[in-house]
């Protein structure tokens, strides 16, 4: 680790190093990888990260945080959490996401000790009337790479510097969000959802996003993966009428 990594790491350990324990959501993404580390980095073996893992989450995205978490050593769980049991989250209504979050973050705070903190990964740059902060917020979680300034483009920079793995990663988001708002969520659709976005990865297509608008399927991609999706259209057409859809759309989309 250079001096500059530890440099940049060290606001974030300052504000950690106090706290007698701490329980961290970590989904694998960027900003919880960092979130993880530093606490690990800070406690030891009284920060304990954990993995929500329910049918809003896509498969391969529980198998990156479980290799991550080995490969940086850190005390790691999973929870799984029963989505459809949620009173209105399958509604699929304006406030899912405050639904979800709260859902995600509340097991988690049952594992804190006292004198612990319950963490959660927002940085700098996140909206701060996002449903997902007030869930936070209720449930007491603070906010460290927030509250250490650190925005997504600093994240970034101290993860390359740090030497975690996948860095750059784009942002990704939960399968829900490719169900429009007010379209109630079934296993179905979310599995199928997945499926297709789990072939098109196979075919080399990343940052992508499989959007179901009810007849058809929108298959989202930055600009220069717009190529490699033409070449690839016969089969993930087949696949998306497979699937149930009337047919297939590409579209771009600029990675956050």
């Amino acid at each position: 680790m250079t001096q500059r990594a530890l440099s940049g790491l060290e606001p974030l350990l300052a504000l950690l190093r106090p706290l007698l324990g701490a329980v961290a959501a970590y989904s694998g993404g960027v900003d919880s990888t960092l979130l993880a580390f530093a606490a690990h980095t800070a406690l030891g073996p009284r920060a304990l990260a954990v993995t929500v893992r329910s049918a809003f989450t896509a498969t391969c995205d529980t198998d990156l945080a479980l290799a991550k978490a080995r490969e940086l050593g850190l005390n790691h769980r999973v929870l799984d959490l029963d989505v459809w049991g949620v009173a209105g989250l399958p509604a699929n209504g304006p406030d899912r996401c405050y639904r979800c979050k709260r859902a995600v973050l509340t097991p988690l705070a049952a594992l804190v000790a006292p004198g612990a903190a319950l963490l959660e990964g927002t940085n700098a740059d996140d909206d701060p009337t996002r449903p997902g902060r007030r869930a936070a917020a209720e449930l007491g979680a603070l906010s460290p790479l927030a509250r250490a300034g650190l925005d997504k483009a600093a994240v970034r920079a101290l993860s390359r510097d740090l030497g975690l793995p996948d860095w750059d990663a784009p942002s990704n988001s939960c399968l829900a969000t490719r169900i429009p708002t007010g379209t109630a969520l079934t296993p179905a659709a979310l599995e199928r959802v997945d499926r297709l976005e789990t072939l098109a990865r196979g075919l080399g297509l990343s940052a992508l996003r499989c959007r179901d608008l009810g007849d058809v399927l929108s298959l989202e991609l930055p600009p220069d993966q717009i190529p490699l999706a033409r070449n690839h259209e016969d089969r993930l057409s087949e696949a998306a009428r497979a699937a149930g859809f009337s047919g297939l759309r590409i579209k771009d989309r600029i990675p956050a």
